[in-house]
Order: structure tokens, then C-alpha cells, then sequence
């Protein structure tokens, strides 16, 4: 893997999250696991992202079970979706374009003539801020959120979403 566009891309997050005091930091990305017994969960707030899936198989050996890449500089420099959330829109938005209640919306276009998983910048591609966290115990969990402007790659209206793993 070239290793030249993965430091300036963290580096960039980094200058951004420090920017912005107490908030920002809370929005540093990082790497988050729940773990219960053998069974173990890795996410990370770069686009809710959830990053391994290890269970014991038969004979009780550990295997990860998610496709997808060993680091967070990958999964920042990404372009194949393993284990994201998409939006505002999963799959492909012809021509970039749809109607809501007879308004004609333009949408980022990211995929030849079309938009695909939200635009440029979709919800995998942003950082999701750490509500709650709990590692371990008998219900770890873990509660992401993001706030998506209106007009944010061309879709209309706010919206606030929520991911939960537990």
C-alpha cells in the first residue's frame, strides 16, 4: 500500500479535531472494541465503521468474520465500502438527481454520472461522535452520532442519526 496519501489524510483529521477545542476532541477518530467473553466487536467513528468481528468457530478457534482492512489509515483512504454506514443514499442515485414533493435535488456525483453511498463525502466518510462507550461487562456497547446539514451533498433537510452496537 503507497503510504504517501495516508499521512497527510491523518494528519488533516488530526488538525481538524485539535481546531475545534473540547468538541472536536470528543470527535477524534479512534478505534473502539466491545468485547463479552471470546466475542469481540472492533469499530472505529470514521464512518461507523465496524472494523472486525471475532467469534470462536467449532473447535473454539477465534476468526474474524468481516471483510476488511487491518488499519484506520485504510479505512480513511477507502473506496470499497467494507463495513461502513452509507448515506444518505446506499447504492447508486442516477444521475445524481432526484424529486422530493416536485423539487428537483442535484446530488454530489462520485460514480461516472451517477452518485453512489451518499456523494464525496457520504457518511462513511465523516467522523461520528462518541456518545456513549462501554467496553466490556455484561452489555457492552457503544452509540454513535452524526448530523448531516441540509444541503450536505446535495440533500435536502437535517438530519441526526444514530448507530448503536451492542
Amino acid at each position: 500500500m503507497a503510504r504517501a496519501p495516508v499521512l497527510p489524510a491523518l494528519l488533516c483529521l488530526a488538525v481538524l479535531a485539535l481546531a475545534g477545542g473540547a468538541d472536536a476532541r470528543r470527535k477524534m477518530v479512534g478505534v473502539y472494541e466491545l468485547k463479552r467473553g471470546d466475542f469481540s466487536v472492533k469499530m472505529t467513528n470514521w464512518g461507523a465503521t465496524i472494523m472486525s468481528v471475532l467469534v470462536p468457530d467449532s473447535k473454539g478457534n477465534l476468526a474474524d468474520v468481516v471483510l476488511g482492512m487491518d488499519t484506520l489509515a485504510e479505512y480513511v483512504n477507502d473506496t470499497s465500502y467494507f463495513g461502513p454506514l452509507n448515506g444518505r443514499v446506499a447504492q447508486r442515485m442516477a444521475r445524481g438527481r432526484f424529486v422530493l414533493d416536485g423539487k428537483v435535488y442535484h446530488t454530489y456525483i462520485n460514480d461516472g454520472k451517477n452518485a453512489i453511498h451518499g456523494g464525496k463525502r457520504g457518511f462513511s466518510k465523516v467522523i461520528w461522535t462518541v456518545k456513549e462507550y462501554v467496553a466490556g461487562g455484561d452489555s457492552p456497547y457503544i452509540t454513535m452520532y452524526y448530523r448531516s446539514f441540509d444541503g450536505e451533498q446535495g440533500s435536502p433537510e437535517t438530519w441526526t442519526c444514530t448507530r448503536r452496537t451492542s
